[in-house]
């Protein structure tokens, strides 16, 4: 086996490469977070990218468990749906955080228009359903140290 079938089995089967891409995503969440928050008067506006940032986060995260535990994964960008595929348990608000979370992976946070009229009425609804505050960092940041403390717990 060439090099670079090798390094690309032992990237995809190593748990520790999934949970560190994650951190690597949380930490430039974090920073970009940081800029908003100190370049208010300069009105730095990034928020659905830094939430398409957390998302992927919580995404490599629970792929990093399923990976981790041997447990197979759809190709998927749904946390929820991931989140109970890696076995991790979630409560109703959780979802409620990863469901908005899912759709600024899927599209809010990379493209101006979902695919179709009715994914954008969606979206608007379950956002309006939640406080902005919820999708802070200071909010999410807990959250994700569970998921990860567990995963270093079970795996590391």
């Amino acid at each position: 086996m060439d090099l670079y079938n090798k390094q690309f089995e032992q990237r995809q089967e190593t748990s520790a490469y999934w949970h560190n891409k994650s951190h690597d995503l949380l930490v430039s969440a974090r920073t970009l977070w940081n800029a908003m928050e100190s370049e208010r008067k300069l009105e730095t506006n990034c928020w659905a990218t830094y939430k398409m940032l957390m998302g992927m986060s919580f995404e490599l995260l629970f792929k990093a468990h399923c990976v981790g535990s041997g447990t197979e994964f759809k190709s998927t960008h749904d946390l929820v749906a991931l989140a109970n595929i890696a076995n991790l348990p979630i409560s109703k608000e959780e979802k409620k955080l990863l469901k908005v979370l899912s759709e600024y992976v899927i599209w809010d946070g990379r493209y101006p228009t979902p695919k179709k009229p009715e994914h954008l009425k969606g979206h608007w609804k379950n956002q309006a359903d939640l406080l902005d505050d919820k999708l802070d960092l200071e909010n999410l940041m807990p959250l994700w140290r569970q998921f990860s403390d567990s995963f270093m717990e079970h795996y590391n």
